[in-house]
C-alpha cells in the first residue's frame, strides 16, 4: 500500500515506516503531523485516483528531526565588469517517518473513463466537385489561395480543372496563369 500526498506545495510518495525529507515544517521532534491531501492511493491491486484529493485519504507521520542539506554554490558573474559572487546555500528540510496510511473504506469508483474522440480531418480535394448553386469559380471546398481565387473569379475560370502545383495539390496564382493562357489559345 502507498499513497502519494501534497505538502508544502509538493509531492510525496508514502509507505508505512518510510522515512521521507519533506521542507521545513513547523513543528518540533516527536511531534505527529497528519497530511489531508492525498492525490493518489493504492491498496491490493486497487488504485484510488482524486479530483484533486481522495475523500477520506489521509497520511499521518511523525516528525524526526529538521535538518540542512548539502551546498549549493551559486556563482555570478559579468564578463569584462569585474563583478563575481560567490554564494553557498543549504535548504532545510524536516525528515517525518510515515506512520499510517488512512484511505476510505471500500473499493474505488470504477469512473468511466472516455477515450478522445478522433476527428478525422477532411483534405480538400483540388478536383472537388461543383455543386449547382454555386458558380464554377467562387466553390469554397477547394484549397486555393485567395488571389489566385479572385483571378479565377475574375476570369471565369472553373478550379475543378486546373490541377494545383502548390503543397497538397493547392491551387496558385501560376497555376491560374497557366489556365488563362490556355484559355486564350483556343
Amino acid at each position: 500500500m502507498y499513497a502519494i500526498f501534497q505538502a508544502q506545495g509538493k509531492q510525496f510518495r508514502a509507505v508505512k515506516d518510510a522515512v521521507i525529507r519533506i521542507p521545513t515544517l513547523q513543528a518540533d521532534p516527536g511531534d505527529k503531523v497528519k497530511f489531508d491531501q492525498v492525490l493518489l492511493a493504492e491498496r491490493e491491486g486497487a488504485i484510488h485516483v482524486g479530483a484533486p484529493a481522495v475523500d477520506g485519504a489521509s497520511v499521518a507521520a511523525e516528525v524526526i528531526g529538521h535538518g540542512r542539506g548539502d551546498k549549493i554554490i551559486v556563482y555570478k558573474m559579468k564578463r569584462r565588469k569585474g563583478y563575481r559572487r560567490k554564494q553557498g546555500h543549504r535548504q532545510g528540510y524536516t525528515e517525518i517517518k510515515i506512520v499510517t496510511i488512512t484511505l476510505p473504506k471500500g473499493k474505488p469508483e470504477s469512473g468511466k473513463v472516455s477515450k478522445p474522440e478522433v476527428v478525422a480531418e477532411v483534405k480538400k480535394s483540388p478536383k472537388a466537385k461543383k455543386t449547382a448553386d454555386q458558380p464554377k469559380s467562387a466553390r469554397t471546398d477547394i484549397d486555393i489561395t485567395d488571389v489566385a481565387r479572385a483571378l479565377a473569379e475574375t476570369h471565369d475560370i472553373d478550379l475543378n480543372e486546373i490541377e494545383g502545383s502548390g503543397k497538397d495539390g493547392r491551387i496558385l496564382k501560376s497555376d491560374i496563369d497557366k489556365a488563362i493562357k490556355a484559355k486564350e489559345a483556343d
